[in-house]
């Protein structure tokens, strides 16, 4: 019994910590994206994003950092589910791919 408590702690605990992961990639991921639009250096390619991105500044930073922050409230929900945890691992891995894209763009613009 003790055993099963202490993985479904270890659980929690990384579920906590790929949510903080993931909530610093999505801000790096707005910011860089918000610089780029700006700057003409780049183009959204979610066309979701690109017409809340065009209808108003601050929707577009609701919508790109609301859902990992609302993913906070869910931590007990997504500690106890195995498919969640490996969702949340993915799209970790999703962010980490796009932020070394906006690292090869940001790397070349200030080169």
């Amino acid at each position: 019994m003790q055993d099963v408590k202490r993985i479904e702690a270890s659980v929690i605990v990384g579920s906590n910590r790929l949510l903080w992961v993931l909530l610093g990639f999505s801000i790096f991921d707005a910011l860089a994206t918000d610089f780029g639009l700006r700057s003409d250096l780049i183009e959204e390619a979610n066309p979701l994003i690109k017409y809340v991105y065009d209808r108003n500044i601050f929707e577009y930073y609701f919508v790109k950092l609301g859902f990992p922050l609302s993913l906070f409230t869910l931590q007990s929900v997504l500690a106890r589910s195995p498919i969640v945890h490996k969702l949340l691992q993915f799209t970790v891995g999703l962010y980490s791919i796009i932020s070394m894209l906006h690292i090869a763009w940001l790397t070349l613009h200030f080169r």
